[in-house]
């Protein structure tokens, strides 16, 4: 003869299932932010052969990868982060919640002087972060920037962290000057992740 569960015991039931999913659902907000970090961390764990200290001299001959075209107006690529994205341009500042924005006050590559380029590291909406793997570049990296059908490619001279407030990171250049920068550290305003490259090639 069949028997029913009593109401209680199956209210426990449910009450054990929705615990568990909330503790689920906690996790995976919690984990997700490091969740590029161990991928990041998997796929370069294995050795590989040391590169260059310096790109310059490659620059001139590099490039693009092959695989699937890619629209090549206004887009910032960095091989060695894997980073292809396109650039927004916008006078408001929440711009950057599409991705990579162009400041308005900086020049552009075609103009010469600094161009400014600002990402968030983190978001838990789409973009996720463009500028995450930031932290991953090195000095001699190959920047390229391309700009209404033109690649500008730039090479990463200087990496710093610098205050929020500290202003000259946006201020005008006499040479041909590539600027990006992003919050740091991973979830915090506290300070700016600052690398800027030399245009050698265009």
């Amino acid at each position: 003869m069949a028997t029913t569960l009593p109401f209680h015991f199956k209210l426990r039931r449910l009450n054990d299932a929705l615990s568990a999913m909330i503790v689920i659902l906690a996790i995976y907000i919690f984990m997700l932010p490091v969740l590029p970090q161990i991928g990041w961390w998997l796929h370069h764990s294995a050795p590989v052969l040391s590169r260059p200290a310096h790109h310059a001299a490659q620059v001139a001959q590099a490039a693009p990868a092959s695989g699937p075209a890619i629209p090549l107006d206004n887009r910032l690529s960095i091989a060695a982060l894997g980073l292809n994205e396109p650039i927004f341009s916008g006078d408001s500042i929440y711009t950057v919640n599409k991705g990579i924005w162009i400041r308005p006050n900086a020049s552009t590559p075609d103009n010469g002087s600094n161009t400014v380029l600002v990402g968030h590291r983190f978001t838990y909406t789409n973009p996720r972060g463009v500028f995450y793997f930031l932290d991953k570049i090195k000095l001699g990296d190959v920047i390229t920037v391309y700009w209404h059908s033109k690649a500008y490619r730039y090479v990463t001279t200087k990496i710093s962290v610098v205050d929020p407030t500290d202003g000259a990171v946006e201020a005008p250049t006499p040479s041909s000057r590539l600027t990006l920068y992003t919050c740091t550290p991973l979830w915090s305003l506290k300070e700016r992740l600052v690398v800027v490259s030399e245009l050698v090639a265009s």
